[in-house]
């Protein structure tokens, strides 16, 4: 019993002993266990730093254990997580575990782990259990798979064609919305698991395409390009194109099949469309009455419609496959080389040329080639479209060559030619009409007749013409006599006449006016009539002279008596004893006025006789002052006062008395008429003379009339020139051939501003 106890003691000490190896021994595995897993262990504590964190951690984050165990965990963790790791740590918190948590932890590289994490609390102790597992690699493949997943929906969804699989047994595991549409149906569910005999189509439609999955499931081959068609669930009829292959499991099997199919119901229309048009296109092609070519780039002829063979004698056999420039001329072969590169480059071109039929007949012909684009837009095909156009290029021809007559006619004739529309517009002038005005045809043609150049001077002129358009547009031939405006606004006048020209309706198709200038025969007539009363003056003149030398002759006796009459009546008076002095003042002033009038009948006489065209010494200034006595009556019935202003006393000249007092009598007698013209009375007239540094007399003229008309200053001193109503134009004609004769000149200064001057110099005598 002593030893019983002592016995008892012993082995109660090598238990315990042995208990406290065996703690030992299970710890050392605990750790090695704890450090070994490729699980991350860790205990943390509600503080939110770790306390103990095993080798996977530190493999796995790559920082120290040091560095985890100091920094507080939130702080490896990604920001957008924080939010939802901060919660799970309130859940632990409050006691409850956390089976299936998921964020992400920051390496120490910068790279974020993905972990999966599991979560015991120990409240009493403030501490919490933790297992993660690194879950990248599934996070990466989960992407994947869902990137696949919603691109093959995306695909099935957008695809434009309708798709599905089934299995052996023909029962459908899966369609596309596309096809759900195509069945009438509500969604993929209504189909998975039926057969096509559970669907909207008709039982041959069913078994057609079993018959189909059939042959693919058991031969393990495709089946493509099958077309078929079908009846909808909408009752639509369309054409579809089906291909059907076999799916395979991992041991190549033949599981089921997967088969998609496309509406060609369009694409068949289109080709039915396309096969219509193509047969009117190819009867069109064989009917045109026109040559057409289908070339390739280099030329070759592809091919050519029925009108080629017909009309140029050659066959198929000829013709496809020869380049076409074979078929050309020499020169039309040229442009051919010429034109081709631009025709490949812009797809179009158009040219003449000349085609050799078989039997050596060239026809003309009008071509235009046009370029076929294939489906890149590369040009690949020409069209080659020619038109016969021989004949018609004869009658242009022949058109060219009557119109070059007819326009030769036209604008080679005097008269003025022109050709109106019936509203009276101007639509041709020939050459002749045009350089009367000194225009080119775009200065007229085109406007109205009324208001071109030719007539535009006048608003009188052109309301008669238009009323003279007007009647002759109703059909009545118009013709009178006009003034139109020539070059450098001359006036010239026409015989005119608008004659209609009818169309075979027998409306007024246009209107021809013509003209004829009668200016020169007008003036030539007026001329002829002037020159004939000019003669008729002159014969009265010559008659005048001829009755004024004999009246001169006749008055000169009894002037002659009526003076010695009165001188022996002045003697009479003289013997009286006391004579009366006004009856000697009366007698005396008698015997004056009966001696001037014979010294005017002797002036007289010698200015209207003959033979007095002797050159003598004269003194110019004692002409001129015996000049008032022979033009005295004309002043006073004009109210025109004659100055003169001599400077040539005693200065001699050689000259015909009678004819420098002509000129002088024409100079002052044009002068006092243009006084009398501008005036109703008064003017004044200036003669004047004085002795030149080349040994001349001066003789000048001035009048303050109107000075010279600017239109008869070059032309004054011509014959029959004249701005008087009545007046012969010879005045101052003779009167230039009178100065010239005595070697001297006479001029006229129109550059005053008021009045006139003329004037003339003679020599003085040696």
């Amino acid at each position: 019993m002593a030893g019983k106890p002592g016995g008892e003691g012993v082995d109660q000490g090598d238990r315990e002993l042995h208990a406290a190896e065996t703690g030992r021994s299970q710890e050392k595995v605990i750790e090695k266990l704890f450090n070994l897993s490729l699980d991350m262990l860790c205990v943390a504590g509600f503080d939110g730093y770790f306390r103990i964190v095993n080798s996977a951690f530190v493999n796995i984050l790559g920082y120290s254990r040091q560095v985890l165990l100091e920094t507080p965990f939130i702080e490896f963790v990604h920001p957008d997580d924080r939010e939802s790791t901060l919660a799970a740590m309130q859940q632990l918190e409050e006691g409850v575990s956390v089976r299936h948590f998921e964020n992400r932890y920051r390496c120490r590289d910068g790279s974020y782990r993905w972990l999966a994490w599991a979560s015991v609390p120990d409240v009493e102790e403030g501490f919490e259990y933790a297992v993660a597992r690194d879950i990248t690699g599934q996070k990466a493949i989960q992407r994947e798979l869902s990137a696949q997943r919603d691109l093959l929906e995306s695909v099935l969804s957008n695809v434009h064609a309708s798709i599905f699989w089934k299995d052996r047994d023909s029962v459908y595991l899966g369609v596309n919305e596309r096809f759900v549409q195509d069945a009438g149906l509500g969604g993929s569910q209504e189909i998975i698991g039926k057969t096509d005999y559970d669907l909207a189509w008709t039982r041959e439609q069913a078994d057609f395409y079993r018959e189909c999955d059939r042959t693919v499931i058991d031969t393990g081959e495709a089946m493509l390009n099958i077309e078929e068609s079908q009846r909808r669930a909408n009752g639509e009829k369309v054409e579809l194109l089906t291909n059907k292959v076999p799916l395979r499991d991992e041991h190549g099997r033949v599981v089921g099949l997967l088969g998609i199919y496309m509406d060609i119901t369009k694409r068949k229309q289109a080709e039915t469309t396309l096969r219509k048009s193509e047969a009117r296109l190819q009867t069109l092609f064989d009917s045109a009455a026109e040559f057409i070519f289908v070339i390739d780039p280099e030329g070759r002829i592809l091919n050519a419609n029925r009108y080629v063979y017909q009309e140029s004698g050659y066959d198929a056999g000829e013709v496809i496959g020869r380049n076409i420039k074979k078929f050309f001329t020499e020169d039309s072969r040229n442009i051919c080389d010429c034109n081709f590169p631009g025709l490949r480059e812009r797809g179009y071109n158009r040219a003449s040329v000349e085609f050799v039929c078989k039997h050596g007949r060239v026809l003309q012909m009008e071509c235009s080639a046009t370029a076929v684009p294939d489906e890149n837009g590369k040009f690949t095909t020409f069209l080659i479209i020619q038109r016969d156009v021989t004949e018609r290029k004869r009658a242009e021809t022949a058109l060219v060559d009557s119109e070059r007559r007819f326009r030769a006619i036209f604008d080679s004739s005097y008269q003025l030619i022109g050709l109106l529309e019936p509203d009276g517009t101007l639509v041709q002038a020939n050459q002749a009409a045009l350089d009367l005005g000194g225009l080119k045809e775009k200065d007229v043609i085109g406007r109205l007749f009324w208001d071109t150049y030719w007539w535009r001077y006048s608003t009188d002129v052109q309301n008669r013409l238009k009323a003279a358009v007007m009647k002759a547009s109703q059909g009545t031939s118009v013709g009178y006599e006009e003034n139109v405006l020539g070059t450098d606004n001359t006036i010239r006048t026409i015989e005119f006449t608008l004659k209609p020209v009818k169309n075979q309706q027998g409306e007024v198709a246009y209107i021809i006016p013509e003209g004829r200038d009668i200016t020169d025969r007008k003036r030539a007539e007026e001329e002829r009539e002037r020159h004939r009363q000019e003669i008729a003056h002159v014969i009265r003149l010559g008659t005048m002279g001829e009755v004024a030398s004999t009246m001169a002759h006749e008055l000169n006796q009894p002037l002659a008596a009526l003076a010695s009459y009165c001188d022996a009546a002045i003697a009479l008076v003289r013997a009286l004893p006391e004579p009366p002095q006004s009856l000697l003042d009366i007698l005396e002033r008698a015997t004056g006025q009966a001696h001037r009038a014979g010294n005017i009948v002797r002036q007289l006489r010698e200015f209207v006789g003959k033979g007095n065209d002797s050159i003598q010494s004269l003194d110019i200034d004692r002409i001129i002052e015996n000049l008032g006595v022979l033009l005295g009556s004309e002043l006073r019935t004009a109210r025109v006062t004659l100055e003169q202003q001599l400077g040539c006393q005693g200065r001699k000249v050689m000259a015909n008395k009678v004819q420098i007092e002509q000129v002088l009598v024409n100079m002052v007698m044009n002068s006092v008429e243009a006084i009398q013209v501008a005036r109703t009375t008064g003017g004044k007239v200036v003669l004047r003379t004085c002795l030149l540094q080349d040994d001349s007399v001066e003789v000048t003229v001035t009048d303050d009339g109107p000075g010279i008309n600017p239109g008869m200053f070059e032309k004054m001193f011509n014959s029959f020139q004249t701005s008087k109503a009545s007046g012969m134009g010879m005045g101052l004609s003779i009167s230039r051939s009178i100065i010239e004769a005595h070697g001297g000149k006479i001029w006229a200064d129109g550059q005053r501003r008021h009045g006139a001057v003329f004037g003339f110099s003679l020599p003085l005598c040696e």
